[in-house]
């Protein structure tokens, strides 16, 4: 050192020192960049700028070595992308068509047992796990299933109501006049019937388009009439003046006195087809269904059961419900079977559970039961309800769901599907529906379950389909299907009436 202070100059030594000689690794200054804590003296290895640049070598490198490889071994790299794109797609595809171990009738299964119910007051709604068909309580138009509902404020339905009622009404008067040892008297709830008009003994109706008798004009002689079903002298003011019968009016009078009413029909649209009315309005394409009703339950017309319908379109089970006990069912209509299809409504237009739906056919047939204690209650199937267009119903797995819904009724020309029903596939529940009416009906002797699928539904090797060439629409039976079903209808009623089954 004291050589270069003499050579350089002890005031200019700083300054004069070569860099080479500042960044040395001897100990001397190592020692001093400890002792000092001076970063200026640690040597250019330990810089942060030194320290950054490792890692940049690095990638690089990696870089170089893999740009290296690939432009050596290009052809195997290139088949081996290949390679595993194909197995990719192969893997992603079987993924999505895999069919899940997801059951919809399993889901759609009820879980709780209403098997034993003895009557209404049995039923209640502290069980209902959710009201809603897709989950909940609260995203649906389901109404309390116990409870009677009217739906007076359409005026469509008041008329068809009123119609109903004039239908029940000329049944019960032929029942009264088929015994000599009854006759009828309106009770409180008979006479607010158009305002205490007795139209109705005249057989007015959907079913009856003119009077069974013509009612004596004025300039007519006492000597020419006579009171059907009383004698003259007994005459207690509700007895309507009638005709006397033509020869060939002899079997009507005969049919009368021997009438019984062997079945009663009550529903939603599909018993309004029997009537030949649509929204109380008649409707040419169910003319051909009200013919074939007409001509299959009623004796005077070759038929071998006498019968009525009484249905109104729209209609859930709280809504028949109420009709029967407004005026469709009074004391004294006594059919020997009482026919109810209902449920179908409350599934896919209000949008209730299995249960829920449940519960609404059960309160009806317990009313019915309590009031006709003596008849038999047949509670007919939910029909299946079309949902794409080859009508396949049965798919347990999600991509057999997607092949049934790929055509579903937003897709469907606009007079062929309500807007209201919903876009969901309804059969496992119609399903699941069925299976309890039918373990109910096996643990009670007056009420019988029709399973209406034989009639419906075919199987084929890739599953169960709807009969669409039996359908008017998804929903309602053409008239090809109403010959089939009343056809084992009527074989049902021969089991029920004349062996007793």
């Amino acid at each position: 050192m004291d050589r270069v202070r003499r050579e350089y100059g002890d005031d200019s030594l700083d300054g004069l020192v070569p860099p080479s000689h500042r960044n040395s690794h001897s100990s001397l200054e190592l020692e001093a960049a400890d002792d000092d804590d001076d970063s200026s003296f640690a040597p250019s290895s330990f810089s942060p700028a030194a320290t950054a640049a490792t890692p940049k070598r690095s990638l690089l490198f990696y870089l170089a070595t893999i740009s290296a490889f690939i432009i050596i071994y290009r052809t195997e790299v290139i088949l081996g992308v290949a390679l595993s794109i194909s197995i990719g797609i192969a893997i992603s595809t079987s993924f999505h068509h895999r069919h899940p171990k997801f059951n919809p009738f399993e889901h759609a299964q009820i879980t709780n047992d209403y098997t034993e119910i003895k009557s209404k007051y049995d039923l209640t709604l502290g069980s209902i796990d959710h009201w809603c068909l897709r989950g909940g309580d609260n995203a649906c138009r389901c109404e309390d299933p116990l409870e009677p509902m009217s739906r007076r404020s359409n005026p469509k339905w008041e008329e068809q109501h009123t119609e109903n009622i004039k239908v029940a009404q000329a049944a019960m008067m032929k029942l009264f006049s088929s015994s000599s040892n009854e006759k009828y008297e309106p009770s409180y709830d008979d006479k607010w019937v158009e305002g205490y008009d007795d139209d109705w003994i005249y057989g007015e109706g959907s079913r009856f388009g003119t009077d069974d008798y013509k009612v004596s004009s004025s300039t007519q002689t006492q000597s020419n009439v006579e009171t059907v079903g009383y004698e003259e002298d007994d005459d207690d003011g509700y007895s309507v003046p009638m005709e006397r019968p033509a020869k060939n009016e002899t079997d009507r009078r005969r049919y009368l006195e021997d009438y019984e009413l062997d079945v009663v029909f009550i529903g939603d649209s599909i018993t309004e087809q029997r009537q030949g009315t649509s929204k109380a309005r008649p409707d040419e394409r169910y003319t051909g269904i009200k013919e074939v009703f007409d001509k299959t339950f009623t004796k005077e017309k070759g038929g071998e059961f006498n019968g009525i319908a009484m249905g109104i379109s729209g209609d859930t089970s709280p809504n028949l419900l109420w009709r029967l006990l407004n005026g469709e069912m009074p004391y004294g209509l006594t059919p020997k079977v009482w026919w109810v299809g209902i449920g179908i409504n409350d599934l896919s237009m209000t949008g209730c559970s299995e249960e829920v739906v449940l519960l609404g056919i059960l309160r009806v047939v317990e009313e019915i039961q309590l009031k006709n204690p003596d008849s038999i209650i047949v509670i007919n199937s939910l029909l299946p309800v079309q949902r794409n267009r080859d009508g396949l119903l049965e798919h347990s797995e999600s991509h057999h769901k997607k092949v049934a819904l790929k055509d579903k009724e937003n897709n469907l020309p606009e007079d062929e599907m309500s807007d209201n029903r919903m876009d969901v596939d309804l059969w496992p529940s119609i399903v699941a529906i069925n299976d309890e009416l039918s373990k109910f009906a096996s643990k009670h002797p007056k009420i019988k379950f029709f399973n209406a699928e034989n009639v419906f539904v075919e199987e084929r090797e890739d599953g169960k389909y709807m009969k669409i060439d039996l359908f008017e629409d998804p929903v309602h039976p053409n008239l090809a299907g109403h010959k089939k079903w009343n056809g084992e209808i009527k074989k049902r009623l021969h089991e029920i009436l004349k062996d007793g089954a």
